[in-house]
């Protein structure tokens, strides 16, 4: 592969952030070191990206691993720490939130804006962008399971982030705790049991999944469970169908 930089390449660099100042050897060596180590996650994060691209197009692990040799297990255990280096864009890039609809991705950017400041994107701040969406069917059900947003919130205020100086905040995509992973993973099998596309109620599902993450024990500690938050939406939507009859 021609466009692979080589070693002539690196070492260019290396020299040309020291070009201001007498070569230090010893800077040379912490300089090699840092970029040696900027590389290394590139790579990791370019393999992972091919990987989410494959299971986005429906390859399993099973299949993944038959691939290279190995068993399922393995396979996901190799390339699981690769796919956590990718940020949300790149998620979404790859194909794997292809089932989810405007208002859920539009949830998930307004989640990534909360995390703004903060190492990455938690299950908190995918909480906060759902109380936002005040219309929503998942801000309807909390409400009647009693928890509505005022109620929340104000144990959430602390996750919300502050863009560092100097970056566009806008344009930063952040990356994805394994629990704000898992609930969209769970999200998407929620929505594929009931034949539809994600909505913000399935992230609301998605996150109930996993009562030990950081939005899961406080949801639990208002009595916000999966199954009763799926019963309230169940009973919402046949009352919509009859009222719509």
């Amino acid at each position: 592969m021609s466009n692979v930089p080589q070693l002539r390449d690196l070492v260019g660099q290396v020299v040309l952030r020291g070009i201001g100042g007498p070569r230090d050897p010893l800077t040379q060596l912490d300089d090699a070191e840092r970029l040696a180590a900027e590389i290394s996650v590139l790579g990791e994060r370019l393999v992972g990206y091919f990987v989410e691209q494959a299971r986005a197009e429906g390859l399993s692990w099973a299949d993944i691993g038959a691939h290279k040799g190995i068993s399922r297990q393995a396979a996901q255990q190799r390339y699981s720490p690769y796919i956590s280096r990718l940020t949300l864009a790149e998620i979404i890039a790859a194909g794997t939130l292809a089932t989810f609809g405007p208002r859920a991705l539009d949830r998930l950017h307004v989640a990534e804006r909360h995390a703004r400041g903060r190492d990455a994107l938690g299950t908190e701040h995918l909480l906060l962008a759902i109380l936002d969406d005040t219309g929503g069917l998942a801000v309807t059900t909390l409400t009647a399971l009693g928890a509505p947003p005022g109620t929340l919130r104000p144990a959430l205020t602390s996750a919300t982030g502050t863009a560092p100086a100097g970056t566009d905040a806008v344009d930063t995509s952040a990356l994805l705790t394994d629990d704000a992973r898992r609930a969209l993973d769970g999200a998407a099998a929620e929505a594929h049991a009931a034949g539809h596309e994600v909505a913000t109620v399935h992230l609301l599902l998605g996150l109930l999944r996993n009562p030990a993450s950081a939005a899961g024990r406080l949801l639990a500690a208002h009595g916000v469970t999966r199954t009763a938050a799926a019963r309230q939406i169940e009973d919402h939507l046949n009352r919509y169908l009859q009222e719509s009859d």
